[in-house]
């Protein structure tokens, strides 16, 4: 029972690398913009990080 708790636990903590890569995906698209991409992408590639 102990093992079947562990590994459920261990499956579910692996899925935030999923739930913040498109966070960190769009953060880089969007630092490529010139001018205002630094400012706007930043912030959006912190929420992938927070998730994680």
């Amino acid at each position: 029972m102990r093992l079947t708790l562990l590994l459920l636990a261990a499956l579910t903590l692996s899925g935030c690398g999923l739930v913040a890569l498109p966070f960190r995906v769009a953060g880089d698209v969007i630092q490529v913009v010139p001018v205002v991409g630094k400012p706007i992408g930043a912030p959006v590639h912190a929420v992938g990080d927070a998730i994680d």
